[in-house]
């Protein structure tokens, strides 16, 4: 495992399905990384009472509603400042976070505490075609979490994992054809504003999520500096 030269942060931006987490897999494995994925950090606190009424993160999540910022972010502050503290000693990525303008001008409050000054905002481009195709076809191994999808990548023996030969295969309950529309929705009337807030920042750079894996893995690097050879 490779770290990379200098301690950075970078934000991953993209609507869900666009692989940002796979790329975040991969900078992990490959260049030291510490990945604060929001999604299952949120995941984790989802019987987290929210509303007076008895609401939880779970239920506002399975019905592809974006959390209240402060919500988001008092999470993401306990990731990072509790017992997992830890872990984000080294350069970051967050994937999901920052979605709303409110969450990135937080996520500089964050950045400060760890004493994190130099950047990246990577956001990830694909149509929405492509994205129903990989939300609402994929699913997991039951056992090693082993990712397939219906249409892009199934078992090589049907019903059956090619890594770790269990046969029972799971779903995300928000991968449904109506949380996707809301959570598309979502992203294009609060999150989209995030790729001009960046752009003005001078550190935003668009990625072609459509393409390969190795091609956006090395659109990614070149983008962050770091070279192949080093993997």
């Amino acid at each position: 495992m490779i770290e990379p030269v200098s301690r950075l942060w970078t934000v991953f931006l993209g609507v869900p399905g666009c692989g940002k987490g796979t790329q975040a897999g991969f900078l992990v494995q490959n260049y030291g990384f510490s990945v604060v994925a929001v999604g299952d950090i949120l995941r984790k606190n989802r019987d987290k009472v929210i509303a007076s009424d008895g609401g939880t993160i779970g239920a506002l999540m399975e019905g592809g509603n974006l959390l209240p910022d402060d919500i988001v972010v008092g999470c993401v502050r306990d990731e990072l400042n509790g017992a997992h503290s830890g872990e984000y000693t080294r350069s970051i990525i967050f994937d999901g976070f920052p979605r709303t303008l409110g969450q990135a001008k937080a996520l500089a409050g964050l950045l400060a505490e760890l004493g994190l000054k130099d950047g990246y905002v990577l956001n990830f481009v694909v149509d929405d075609e492509v994205i129903t195709k990989r939300i609402l076809g994929r699913y997991s191994c039951g056992k090693c979490g082993r990712i397939y999808n219906d249409f892009f990548l199934r078992p090589r023996v049907e019903g059956v994992c090619d890594v770790c030969g269990h046969g029972e295969f799971d779903r995300r309950c928000d991968d449904n054809d109506v949380s996707l529309k809301k959570r598309l929705a979502e992203y294009r009337e609060k999150t989209e504003v995030l790729v001009g807030y960046y752009q003005d920042l001078g550190i935003l750079s668009n990625i072609d999520a459509a393409a390969s894996f190795d091609n956006v893995s090395a659109e990614v690097m070149n983008v962050l500096g770091l070279s192949k050879k080093e993997r």
